[in-house]
C-alpha cells in the first residue's frame, strides 16, 4: 500500500512511518521540511496522487484557540479536498481522547481545534477513522518544561491513562493498512493505570533524578485546565487498554538514555 503521513516529522509520524516502513509498504513523509504543506495545501495534490491511505496526525505548538481553530481546520479541510480528488480510500485522523468534550476543552484552545478538526473530517463523507489517544508518557517533559521556573514546577492537574506514543504509533499503523469503515470509524486508546501528569512527573524524577533537562525541588500540581481535566474528562470509557505501565517505559527509556 502507498500511505501517506502527515507530520511525519513529529514524535508520533516518525514513529508510525518506522512501523509501516517495516512492514513493506510505501510511505511518502510529508512535511513541509519536504514541501508540504497542508494549512495552505501546497504539494498535498502530488503525495496523494496513487496513495491509499492518508494518516494525519499533524500539530501546531500553542494554546490560542484562534490559532489552534484556525490552523486544523485549515489542514483538515485541505486534506479532505486532497484526498477526494486523489480517491483516497480512508483517511486517519489522529487525536486526543477528550478534546471534544466541551467541558475539557473550554480551558484548552490547542483541544478546541482537535475538537474542529474531528468535526470535519467526521462530515467529509469520506471513510475516516479517527483515533483518540490518551496523553503519552512523553507529553510530560515538554509539558515540565514549558512550566517550570528555576527548581520550582507547578504543573496543571491532568488525570490520564496515560499511554506510550510507540503502542499508539502501532495501533495507527495497524488500522491504516484494514478494511475501511463504511463511514467513520472511532477508535480510543489508552494505558492500564491512571496517574496525574504531576504523579508520572515524580516518578520520572525518581527513576531518572530528572525530568527532560529539569532538577525540580518542588513539584506539585494545580487545577487550571479545569475540574473535567483534573477528574476524569480525559479518561475514554471504551478503549483499547494498552499493555506497557508507566514502569515499564521508564525502564526502556531509561536504558536508551
Amino acid at each position: 500500500m502507498k500511505i501517506v503521513v502527515l507530520g511525519a516529522t513529529g514524535t508520533l509520524g516518525t514513529k508510525i512511518c518506522q512501523y509501516l516502513t517495516a512492514a513493506d509498504h510505501e510511505v511518502v513523509e510529508a512535511s513541509r521540511s519536504r514541501g508540504v504543506d497542508a494549512a495552505t495545501g501546497r504539494g498535498l495534490h502530488e503525495v496523494f496522487t496513487d496513495a491509499d491511505v492518508a494518516i494525519d496526525c499533524l500539530n501546531i505548538e500553542t494554546f490560542s484557540t484562534k490559532k489552534a481553530t484556525s490552523f486544523f481546520a485549515k489542514t483538515s479541510h485541505n486534506v479532505i479536498k486532497a484526498a477526494r480528488r486523489a480517491g483516497i480510500d480512508q483517511l486517519i485522523c489522529v487525536s486526543i481522547a477528550g478534546a471534544s468534550d466541551p467541558k475539557v476543552n473550554a480551558n484548552n484552545g490547542y483541544y478546541k481545534g482537535k475538537a474542529v478538526q474531528e468535526k470535519i473530517y467526521r462530515g467529509s463523507g469520506l471513510p475516516v477513522t479517527v483515533i483518540h489517544s490518551t496523553q503519552w508518557f512523553e507529553l510530560i517533559e515538554p509539558l515540565v518544561r514549558r512550566v517550570s521556573l528555576g527548581p520550582v514546577t507547578i504543573l496543571p492537574t491532568m488525570r490520564m491513562a496515560a499511554v506510550a506514543a510507540d503502542s499508539v504509533a502501532r495501533r495507527v499503523a495497524e488500522y491504516a493498512v484494514s478494511e475501511p469503515p463504511n463511514g467513520v470509524r472511532e477508535i480510543a486508546i489508552r494505558g492500564p493505570e491512571i496517574a496525574t501528569g504531576a504523579e508520572i512527573a515524580r516518578a520520572m524524577l525518581a527513576e531518572r533524578g530528572r525530568v527532560s533537562d529539569r532538577h525540580p525541588w518542588v513539584l506539585q500540581e494545580l487545577p487550571l485546565l479545569g475540574q473535567a481535566t483534573a477528574t476524569n474528562g480525559l479518561i475514554p470509557h471504551d478503549a483499547i487498554i494498552d499493555e506497557v505501565t508507566l514502569e515499564e517505559w521508564l525502564r526502556g527509556a531509561a536504558e536508551v538514555i
